[in-house]
């Protein structure tokens, strides 16, 4: 057998997961192949450069399934982002556009946009989820699952995040029997910035609404103690009370962004790179009804013609 004589004694073969399976850890026993990627203990793992793929064992079930993987932008990965990329501090924390794949093909994009503050707050969450078919799981069982950078047409410099998927988190991975009958609900979330996306093969027409961007929540006050009296505290209450009145201010300037009524659209197909002609039908009070006037394959990123950081968009029926 080729490669017998470079086993070891702490060489573990993988597990094979069984159907139907949630892997919440890098240390679950199925995981078996990471490139690129930390494992985490309550993650599935961290992306650690411009791409991370994870490789899970499953059993070949013999029929089609459905794989949900669920990617989040947190603080942690802006730190991580900010350290290798960002050249100071102070300039803007842009939204992030990353692609992913599985068996090699392009299954979907995840848009993850943190909400307005001084350095914006919380974190952004996405899901992603694709069927494959029997025979993409048939042979040696293997899953790869890899988040990838998208093409970058001219419109979208100073949109979206240099070496978008560093740092993003890699929360959960689910493998389920597909669900023939369940239809899924394509009303999303608001994005948190002036982009959305369309799902892979995506409907000729829809609307897109336009509204403001939430403000961020402001900082927690923290109680008075006599630990809190202290000179060092009191120093650090300073500052959060400074970064406060900032993230104030930003709010107010947020505040001022509001859609018009002459929204135009530019789209990018982010399977081939290739721009999609997209025509406006009708305009509304906050939303502009939509047709793609060529074909796309998906998924497909949407970016206002004018962009607004004060703006969030939202694909609807």
């Amino acid at each position: 057998m080729i490669g017998a004589w470079f086993a070891t004694d702490y060489d573990v073969a993988p597990a094979v997961i069984e159907l139907p399976v949630d892997v919440t850890s890098g240390r679950h026993e199925g995981v078996c192949i990471v490139d690129q990627v930390v494992r985490g203990t309550g993650i599935v793992g961290r992306v650690t450069g411009d791409y991370g793929a994870v490789g899970l064992k499953v059993s070949s079930p013999g029929y089609a399934t459905r794989v949900t993987i669920q990617v989040q932008l947190d603080e942690l990965a802006t730190r991580w982002w900010s350290d290798r990329v960002r050249p100071s501090i102070t300039a803007p924390e842009l939204p992030r556009l990353v692609l992913v794949r599985a068996q090699g093909e392009l299954r979907g994009a995840a848009l993850l946009a943190r909400r307005q503050g001084l350095r914006r707050a919380g974190s952004a969450k996405a899901t992603v989820s694709f069927d494959l078919t029997a025979a993409e799981l048939d042979g040696d069982g293997l899953l790869m699952v890899e988040l990838a950078e998208p093409p970058r047409p001219a419109w979208t410099s100073g949109r979206i995040a240099a070496r978008a998927a560093l740092g993003v988190r890699i929360d959960t991975i689910s493998v389920r029997p597909q669900q023939p009958s369940a239809a899924d609900d394509s009303r999303s979330d608001p994005s948190g910035c002036d982009l959305a996306l369309l799902p892979a093969n995506p409907p000729e027409r829809f609307r897109l609404e336009v509204g403001p961007v939430p403000p961020a929540p402001p900082l927690p006050r923290s109680p008075s103690t006599r630990l809190t009296r202290r000179k060092p505290a009191r120093a650090g209450f300073k500052v959060l009370r400074a970064a406060r009145r900032a993230g104030t201010r930003v709010v107010a300037e947020v505040a001022k962004s509001r859609p018009g009524s002459g929204l135009s659209v530019h789209a990018v197909d982010l399977q081939t790179g290739a721009a999609v002609p997209v025509e406006v039908l009708s305009h509304g009070s906050g939303h502009v009804d939509l047709r793609l006037a060529g074909p796309a394959a998906g998924p497909v990123l949407l970016g206002l013609e004018q962009g607004d950081r004060g703006l969030s968009c939202r694909v609807v029926p």
